[in-house]
């Protein structure tokens, strides 16, 4: 053997070869992050000294992205991305693409697509709330999605809606009628860009992020670049006149997974360089890491062309072995490796993920002992990850007191640099409150009290204000609720085709996790019609009268010491008359875990409420007659019948007074300004599963 082929021998390890084998592909990234800032930081050495090596080109793209939002200035060499792999240029593309086609063909995806440009997901849903409203005191019926793709199609319906979202909307609207009447008049690709961006207004918003420094400030200078490349691009199209028309090229760069080719070589950046073995080639740096080097990954084992047998090109009449063919493939993966290490003068850096799915390469043979990640690691080695240092050493009841005082101190002085959160003082749960006013005051309007609340309030007086406060995102079982709620409102008769027939006509209206989710939940609706149509049957069979559904009440209950009177008001879902001559109020209920004895309703808020409005006379069509009590009617099964019909008395004077007492007391905590948490009794119950919840949920990163 050649003597420049034996394996060196006898030589020292001087940390000028490490391999690190990692517990997921995060800490991966955390790892070569904070070692290509300590190489930057501490040894000196130019960012542009630095490279990350990686097998092929859908890692390079994540790794320079994640090592961007670490803090770490990135710049890929090699191929570029293509143009609609940037969201920004990818929205813009989509927003011409929808605009093109007729209103008719858009369907609640395509609508969500265009407004996500310009809302996020919670102005989306208080823009679809504040639709819905507008639709049903109208008397309407459309659903929230309906109303919203009837307003892209109609812009004045967003106007008719005076709020934030609904004129960003509004100008979103706009823009797809613009870019209607540009593809109309024969626009370019170039002036049906401009027609979008223009509307969107986003220009001044990133040129003043990208001004700045950190992640946020890089992404916006990437943003930029995107959308320049691509108006660069759409107007050589209006140059080349190669016979496609404007429409069809923007949608071929929508569609497209490659790049255009570049008739020039980029210029070397500041940044670290992120490539493949290829796109190193004739270059060198200082450190090298070589990032994914994984089983199966590299050396990808995987004999080339084998699907249209390529190889057979390049070969006589003798065919090679299979073996010796993949024998082929394992040697040019081993000169790519090569290639990786070459490219460094100092330091080489290699890295993978040993986790239950994955491993590191048999390539980790060749090289030093495989390290865990550093203990330092887990704080990049920036300014903000000394912040979080210091605060969790300062903070944590484990750090000794000389660790505290060095915390201390290092934190004054990054405050006095004015590195952000740093000061004490802008720490979470140390400003002042924004504001000590009540949230409910009857000064100013009355305040309205809603007897579906009342027994969250009394339960938890957090989870009643978040919810009140709009904190409640509804679920899909709710609206299982709705509906059968809407079904009893409507029906005429006990046939249950036609409740189910309702129900089965906006099942569209909700939205559910997974298909297994909404098919489980159908199978669910089905049986609560079954037993809801069952009810209504015996009432007929009884003679019991439907006098009113859904019929709105509201019951004033004076304040002296306030200009404005509370008011005790809502919606019932029932109200029959019996053949004695009774009037009983029934209130329907579909959870599974709802009360189904006397006992445990004789005490119900709700139906008390409804009883104190039909004592009052709020429901005019039975006012003054014969009251009979209130019920609910659980749709589950009991030991007689397919559901339950607990019953609450009419009032005495004891009950009544007990009632109102306790009205006032959801008043008196309704005026304050602060809300007490049963936190044993209540907000850590995993059966409540209440509103209150988010502050019971330890932190993500907590130990």
């Amino acid at each position: 053997m050649a003597a420049h082929r034996r394996a060196p021998s006898g030589a020292a390890m001087d940390g000028s070869v490490r391999a690190f084998a990692l517990r997921s592909a995060a800490e991966e990234v955390d790892v070569i992050a904070r070692l290509l800032r300590e190489r930057h930081v501490h040894d000196g050495v130019a960012w542009s000294d630095c490279a990350v090596i990686a097998h092929d080109t859908r890692q390079v793209a994540a790794l320079e992205a994640e090592l961007a939002a670490r803090d770490v200035p990135t710049s890929a060499i090699g191929p570029a991305r293509a143009l609609a792999d940037t969201a920004i240029v990818r929205t813009l593309l989509e927003v011409v693409d929808i605009s093109a086609r007729e209103p008719a063909e858009w369907d609640a995806d395509d609508v969500l697509l265009v407004l996500g440009g310009s809302l996020d997901p919670v102005e989306l849903r208080r823009l679809r709330g504040a639709l819905r409203h507008a639709e049903l005191a109208s008397g309407g019926e459309r659903s929230g999605r309906e109303v919203l793709e009837s307003a892209l199609r109609h812009p004045l319906e967003f106007a008719l809606i005076d709020t934030p979202e609904a004129r960003r909307a509004a100008r979103v609207a706009e823009t797809v009628a613009a870019v209607r009447e540009g593809i109309s008049a024969g626009a370019t690709a170039h002036e049906l860009l401009w027609a979008v961006w223009e509307k969107q207004g986003r220009e001044r918003e990133l040129r003043e992020l990208s001004d700045g420094h950190g992640p946020l400030a890089e992404q916006a200078r990437r943003d930029l670049s995107a959308v320049a490349s691509l108006f660069d691009a759409a107007k050589r199209h209006g140059e080349r006149e190669d016979g496609t028309t404007p429409l069809d090229y923007l949608r071929s760069v929508l569609g497209s997974g490659v790049a255009e080719d570049r008739l020039t070589t980029s210029a070397k950046a500041a940044g670290v360089q992120v490539s493949t073995p290829a796109g190193a080639l004739g270059l060198e740096f200082d450190t090298v890491v070589i990032a994914g080097v994984q089983d199966g990954v590299w050396p990808n084992l995987r004999v080339r062309g084998g699907m249209l047998d390529t190889w057979r090109l390049a070969e006589g009449d003798d065919l090679p072995d299979p073996i010796d063919r993949r024998r082929t493939v394992l040697h040019d993966e081993l000169r790519l490796f090569a290639r990786a290490v070459s490219r460094a003068r100092s330091r080489v850096i290699v890295t993978a993920v040993d986790d239950d799915d994955t491993g590191p390469s048999v390539l980790f043979e060749l090289l030093p002992p495989a390290e865990p990640a550093p203990p330092e690691a887990a704080h990049p080695l920036t300014l903000r990850g000394l912040v979080a240092v210091h605060r969790r050493a300062l903070t944590d009841p484990r750090s000794t007191e000389s660790a505290r005082v060095h915390a201390a101190g290092q934190l004054a002085l990054l405050a006095d640099a004015g590195v952000a959160g740093a000061d004490p003082d802008t720490w979470y749960g140390v400003a002042p409150p924004t504001s000590l006013e009540p949230i409910r005051d009857p000064d100013t309007a009355p305040l309205r009290i809603s007897p579906s609340r009342l027994h969250a309030l009394e339960q938890c007086q957090l989870d009643w204000v978040i919810g009140d406060l709009g904190g409640d995102p509804g679920t899909a079982v709710q609206g299982l609720g709705t509906l059968l709620h809407a079904a009893l409102e409507e029906a005429t008769s006990a046939d249950e085709d036609a409740l189910w027939q309702f129900v089965a006509d906006r099942w569209g209206q909700l939205e559910f996790d997974a298909a297994w989710v909404g098919e489980s939940e159908a199978r669910r609706a089905r049986d609560l019609v079954s037993r809801l149509a069952a009810y209504l049957r015996a009432a007929a069979r009884d003679g019991v009268e439907l006098v009113s559904a859904e019929p709105h009440f509201e019951v004033e209950i004076p304040l002296p010491d306030a200009a404005h009177p509370a008011v005790l008001s809502g919606y019932i879902d029932r109200v029959e008359r019996h053949p004695d001559g009774r009037v009983v109020i029934v209130d329907l209920k579909t959870g599974r875990s709802e009360a189904t004895g006397d006992k445990a309703v004789a005490t119900n808020p709700q139906l008390a409420a409804y009883q104190l409005a039909f004592e009052r006379g709020a429901i005019g069509e039975v006012a003054g007659e014969i009251g009979g009590g209130a019920k609910l009617l659980v749709l589950k099964k009991t030991r007689y019948a397919p559901y339950a019909e607990p019953h609450q008395p009419p009032f005495d004077d004891e009950t009544r007074a007990a009632f109102l007492a306790r009205v006032d007391g959801a008043i008196r905590i309704m005026r304050g300004t602060r809300f007490e948490a049963p936190f044993e009794e209540h907000c850590r119950d995993d059966h409540v599963r209440g509103l209150c919840r988010i502050h019971t949920i330890g932190a993500v990163s907590a130990s």
